[in-house]
């Protein structure tokens, strides 16, 4: 899970199971996610011995009676049709798979901050926060034992590092939003005015464990992991120091040899393809009891098969639709865990202006008109297509915000449940009339001709994507596959963040949420994962509304929540699709697992229980 309000793509099909406020597949935001991040083995409170707590029929951790042996290496499978991307420093990360794998060494979609069940921040973690509210600041302590995998103490001067590779857009990171505006003097960083952020004040030195936070005002979800307004990963300055902002991305400090502060550090990498971490012996916390994690790169196509063989002791970023195939492999129990992530629909309205820092939502498309874009969302049989693929681990979105969010989600939204009839009048009433010799609407002389730029990367994508241009055919909305075909991840993503490419009208997108609700970080006019440049005086007034000193109190802010909620379905800028419960297969040699919001120290404590994986 991703608890950082960074974004994380989610890198696949329809129904991903993720543990990430990132663009799943890209899954981020969210920062992020989102998370989601995702309850892929981080946060707070100690772990039980034994975590009896269930989702839907799924028991959240596998308890192994049988007792761990010194050492044995843990096989990872990462499911997917895509290369990872590889990028390990966390501002310049923005697929969820990359921060999943990278889970064990404390960064990815880890953090500095451990947290309790309801995602606020506790003293359990690698730093702690404290917030002054008369002087509008937070103080960061870093654990005095916290430490890089060479030995090197983890610094203030790592903490304040990450803000400068974020924030200065020589090194291209994509995270920036306006939240961490909020921190002074930061923005004219970015902005190139300074070349030091006044907002970040050191009591110890840059070489002590403590850096102050200036905020200009301070916010209600800032107690709580993934609110966005301040970063939780650290960032090695005595490694990239020397390394030009643009060759960071590509350098060897990013890719293959990065340094690690958690339980595991790297010892070799492929890129793309899998990743071997060993114990970091310098670790703060508990000894792992591993002696090595072997990640892999497994297909959709090949997973089933591989599980069946017992190749990997348990396999990540699942696909829903394989669940049926996945549960019969002999030796696994599956576990499972509400997901925080959300699918949709995007139209793309503008561009992304990226010397000013902001969506301009200007795009010459009939998608202008909210009345087309609520008769396309009306037009999809989403409930039909999550019963025939999602095994029962799926269900449409009713609003952006999902069930695990139950204190500020909008039970009484509706979203979009097919309505062909409702979808067809909308689009007459917008002036779209249909050409009787074509079955496709006219308008002025021109047809409502659309391009959907659809993604690759799950054994379903093909046939949803058809069954989708089926169904707006049927309101007579013609439809075509951006470059006549689907697109994998890496090109989808590429495409999508450019934030200027003009050739598409709709596309997919999953976002593995953060563990802190608001989602500036995916709406603002700032935000560069704001995939469709949808921006209007009245949202920015809404997601400010949701973040204010007002909204401190709890009553005020879940008001704030709805009127998003209601205004997002009505104008229809995007199309929430489904929510998902994720699973795991885990296999039964392995103890320790469990995939709880609040397992603390996780990957220190997995260990397995013979060197040969259970075969039954």
């Amino acid at each position: 899970m991703v608890h950082n309000k960074q974004l994380l793509f989610v890198n696949g099909g329809y129904f991903m199971s993720k543990a990430v406020k990132w663009l799943l597949g890209l899954v981020v935001i969210a920062l992020a996610a989102v998370a989601a991040f995702f309850a892929f083995g981080r946060n707070g409170g100690k772990q039980a011995d034994q975590d009896d707590a269930k989702v839907g029929k799924l028991n959240v951790a596998y308890n192994n009676p049988e007792k761990p042996i010194k050492g044995g290496d843990l096989k990872i499978a990462a499911v997917s049709d895509s290369p990872f991307q590889g990028s390990y420093i966390s501002p310049l990360a923005d697929d969820a798979l990359t921060s999943e794998l990278f889970q064990p060494t404390g960064q990815g979609t880890s953090g500095i901050f451990a947290t309790d069940k309801q995602f606020k921040i506790n003293d359990k973690g690698a730093a702690t926060i404290d917030f002054d509210k008369d002087a509008k600041t937070a103080t960061v302590t870093l654990n005095k034992k916290l430490t890089w995998s060479d030995g090197k103490p983890v610094t203030a001067k790592d903490y304040e590092m990450t803000y400068e590779v974020l924030a200065n857009p020589a090194y291209g990171s994509s995270r920036w939003t306006d939240s961490l505006a909020n921190i002074e003097g930061l923005e004219d960083f970015h902005n190139g005015k300074t070349n030091t952020i006044s907002g970040l004040t050191y009591p110890d030195g840059e070489s002590g464990k403590k850096v102050v936070i200036h905020f200009k005002e301070l916010k209600p979800g800032m107690p709580y992991s993934g609110n966005g307004y301040y970063l939780e990963s650290v960032t090695p300055y005595h490694q990239i120091k020397d390394i030009a902002p643009e060759k960071l991305v590509s350098s060897k400090a990013n890719t293959t040899e990065p340094l690690t502060w958690g339980p595991f550090k790297v010892d070799k990498i492929v890129p793309g393809e899998s990743i071997r971490l060993t114990p970091n012996k310098y670790y703060f916390g508990d000894k792992p009891k591993l002696a090595s994690i072997t990640e892999q790169i497994v297909s959709t196509s090949k997973i089933a098969a591989a599980l069946n063989a017992h190749k990997y002791d348990l396999s990540i970023d699942n696909v829903s639709s394989l669940y049926k195939e996945v549960k019969k492999a002999p030796g696994y129990t599956i576990t499972g865990q509400n997901d925080l992530y959300v699918s949709l629909k995007y139209f793309n309205l503008g561009h992304y202006d990226a010397d000013k820092s902001e969506n301009v939502m200007d795009r010459d498309t009939p998608l202008q008109d909210k009345k087309v874009r609520q008769a396309l969302g009306y037009a999809l049989n989403t409930q039909q297509v999550i019963d025939k693929f999602s095994n029962g681990l799926g269900s449409r979105a009713t609003s952006l915000i999902p069930p695990v969010f139950s204190s500020v989600q909008d039970k009484s939204a509706k979203g979009f449940p097919l309505n062909i009839k409702k979808a067809k009048t909308l689009l007459d009433e917008a002036g779209w009339k249909v050409n009787s010799k074509t079955g496709y609407r006219e308008k002025d002389g021109k047809e409502l001709d659309l391009t959907y730029l659809a993604r690759s990367g799950s054994p379903t994508a093909e046939a949803v994507t058809q069954n989708n241009i089926q169904q707006w055919k049927k309101i007579g909305v013609k439809v075509g596959l951006y470059g006549g075909r689907l697109q994998d991840f890496n090109t989808w993503s590429k495409i999508v963040q450019t934030g200027t490419d003009n050739k598409w009208d709709i596309s997919d997108a999953a976002w593995g949420l953060s563990s802190e609700p608001s989602q500036m970080d995916l709406f603002s006019k700032a935000a560069p994962y704001n995939l469709g440049h949808a921006t209007t005086p009245e949202l920015t007034t809404i997601l400010n509304d949701i973040d204010s000193q007002k909204a401190m109190d709890a009553s005020y802010r879940k008001d704030a929540f709805k009127k998003y909620q209601e205004y997002m379905n009505d104008e229809a800028f995007v199309i929430p699709s489904s929510f998902a419960i994720k699973y795991t297969p885990v296999n039964n040699r392995v103890s320790g697992w469990t995939m709880a919001y609040d397992s603390f120290d996780l990957w220190a404590k997995i260990g397995v229980t013979s060197d040969k994986l259970a075969t039954k």
